[in-house]
């Protein structure tokens, strides 16, 4: 019985040791540069606030070409993918910002991402009510323009085409810069 006894114990204290280790080796692997573990929440999914966004040109789902050019100051850019538990999440909040910006100023860009397949159907139909919808995959003009790194995305559109605000998930009101929108709120 007591070899059973220290057996157990030994055990016990081999479990706490294994324990302790993981959490240290977890721990380093967060703080170690280049490091992707805990990273990539931090890391912007877009491009950052000022920045230019890139050329491109793409055709929405009503079959009207839509490029570069076309970026209004105020203009809202939101990026959802079927198959992305978060977008899914995010969609009935996207729908209402969209209201409150009107369809002529909002894009809802729906990706299709080969990682996570999923019929744009349903999103689209969803979106088409509230905003201008166009589909694209992972890796084309619009998701490129905007240095698409993650999804669900938003970006809002300021003054020459350059980044006004920025996020995975849409603020609680608009950007104050937006053409229109109290500066109180």
């Amino acid at each position: 019985m007591p070899y059973l006894t220290v057996a157990v114990l030994l055990l016990a204290l081999l479990g706490v040791l294994n324990l302790a280790l993981t959490f240290g080796v977890v721990r380093r692997l967060r703080e170690r540069p280049g490091s992707s573990v805990g990273e990539e929440w931090d890391r912007p999914s877009q491009l950052a606030v000022g920045d230019p966004v890139g050329a491109f040109s793409a055709v929405d789902v009503d079959g009207l070409p839509f490029a570069h050019d076309d970026l209004t100051e105020g203009l809202m850019v939101v990026f959802v993918s079927p198959g992305c538990p978060a977008c899914e999440e995010t969609l009935p909040h996207v729908r209402e910002r969209a209201r409150g910006y009107g369809r002529e100023r909002v894009l809802a860009v729906v990706v299709r991402d080969g990682d996570k397949p999923g019929d744009p159907g349903p999103y689209v139909k969803r979106l088409i009510p509230v905003a201008r919808v166009a589909v694209t995959d992972m890796g084309g003009d619009l998701t490129t323009a905007f240095a698409l790194r993650g999804l669900p995305a938003y970006a809002e559109v300021g003054a020459g085409g350059r980044v006004a605000g920025t996020g995975r998930i849409l603020p609680s009101r608009p950007a104050r810069n937006r053409p229109g929108a109290d500066v109180g709120v």
